[in-house]
């Protein structure tokens, strides 16, 4: 094997190492930070979905994350402003059809993505 290509598989190594130590913190964050028993891994998906794709409906989250309905609908009042929720999620009636809620991050679910997207870029500089 020549110089360049043991080089090239070592720096290969290392990359995937630096995404595995990112993904496993990615997925510890929402244990920290929801601080909550109730599916985390479940949480992080449908708060990233949201933060992604702000405004859209809580079907067409499911179908981003590949959770079922009930699971989202769960999810969103975890997260949601409802009461006992954490207030990360804020529902709002979509003007054309009342019967459908658009969801976006509230002032809050901002804070939490800013502090989250922090942590990560501290991960990855390290």
């Amino acid at each position: 094997m020549s110089p360049s290509a043991s080089n090239g598989s070592a720096n290969k190594r290392r990359s995937e190492k630096r995404l595995i130590a990112f993904i496993a913190h990615a997925f510890s964050q929402p244990v920290r930070v929801i601080d909550k028993g109730e599916g985390s891994l479940s949480c992080y998906s449908v708060f990233w979905s949201i933060a992604a794709h702000e405004g859209r409906t809580q079907v067409e989250i499911a179908e981003l994350t590949g959770l079922s309905a009930k699971t989202v609908s769960r999810v969103v009042a975890h997260l949601g402003t409802t009461r006992g929720g954490l207030g990360w999620i804020k529902q709002v009636f979509d003007e054309d059809d009342r019967r459908l809620r658009r969801l976006f991050l509230s002032h809050r679910g901002k804070s939490v993505l800013a502090r989250l997207l922090r942590d990560f870029s501290n991960v990855d500089n390290s």
